[in-house]
C-alpha cells in the first residue's frame, strides 16, 4: 500500500474479520484494500469511482471530515 494518503474509510469488517478499506489520494486515485476470504487476505487494487456502488460512495462521503468533504466528493464523483 502506498503512503501519504489524504483520507481512509473502513467499512465494518465482513464476517467480523475481512477488511474493506478505501484510501484516497490527492491525485484523485482510490486504492481499495480488502480481504476476499480468510485465505485470500491483503488484496489491493486501484479503483475508479464508477466501480464503487453509489451507496458506498455516499456512506464514505457522509463519514468524511468536513475539511476534506469537498475534495473527497470530487474524487468520488458525487
Amino acid at each position: 500500500m502506498r503512503d501519504n494518503y489524504l483520507w481512509m474509510y473502513s467499512f465494518p469488517m465482513k464476517r467480523g474479520v475481512l477488511d474493506d478499506d478505501y484510501y484516497f489520494y490527492e491525485d484523485g486515485s482510490i486504492v481499495h484494500f480488502y480481504d476476499k476470504t480468510q485465505n485470500k487476505l491483503n488484496n489491493e487494487e486501484i479503483v475508479t469511482p464508477s466501480s464503487i456502488s453509489e451507496d458506498k460512495r455516499k456512506t464514505m462521503l457522509n463519514a468524511c471530515p468536513q475539511e476534506l468533504k469537498e475534495i473527497i466528493k470530487q474524487i468520488l464523483q458525487l
